[in-house]
């Protein structure tokens, strides 16, 4: 099996940390595990790709993912969604979004318009086979008192709606080895993420 996830978000967002969960649950279960992350524009709010592709050695020839090639996006915020269609196609690709828009600076002074979350799906509905959207950064700040925390719960909703095919028990020990820190209270978010994934 070959599975082929784009993360994408916002210069500190966490998605290069989510990344690295996902990239280490799916080692956990023995797959080949291949990625890139782009960090340079992290520390200027900048868009964050990254790619996390596994399954057999014979299958992932390179750490990166075709155009139209994706199997699921993961969005941490939902214009960077729409940015991402040229990765995905309406016959493979899932997307799995967190609704909390990050205004870019230059569209705040320049006083430019932000695209609402229909208009948001819209554009991603001729690419997409399913699109899942998650209030993860209002939850997790209400739920765990940090907004942060809405990475695991994404990640959650997208293991629990069946979109990413890795196990429960990979992901939490993947996120223990990965965020040490503050353990508990992304199992925590983990769990919530899961529970909201399985109602969809």
């Amino acid at each position: 099996m070959k599975f082929q996830v784009m993360l994408t978000g916002v210069g500190g967002e966490g998605v290069l940390t989510s990344g690295a969960i996902i990239a280490r649950a799916a080692n956990i279960e023995g797959h080949f595990v291949r990625g890139v992350q782009l960090h340079g524009l992290a520390q200027r709010g900048g868009t964050i790709p990254t790619t996390v592709c596994f399954g057999s050695k014979k299958e992932i020839f390179s750490p990166g993912i075709m155009l139209a090639d994706a199997d699921l996006i993961i969005a941490f915020e939902p214009l960077e969604a729409a940015r991402a269609v040229n990765y995905a196609r309406k016959e493979k690709t899932a997307f799995v979004i967190s609704k909390f828009p990050y205004m870019p600076v230059y569209a705040n002074l320049l006083d430019m318009p932000y695209p609402g979350m229909p208009e948001i799906i819209k554009r991603i509905k001729p690419f997409s086979k399913k699109t899942l959207v998650f209030n993860a950064h209002d939850i997790a700040s209400k739920q765990f008192g940090n907004s942060v925390f809405g990475n695991t719960l994404l990640i959650g909703a997208a293991a629990g709606s069946g979109l990413l095919p890795l196990s429960e028990k990979s992901l939490r020990k993947a996120i223990k080895d990965t965020a040490p820190k503050e353990t508990e209270t992304n199992l925590k978010a983990f769990e919530f993420g899961l529970k909201l994934g399985k109602q969809k």
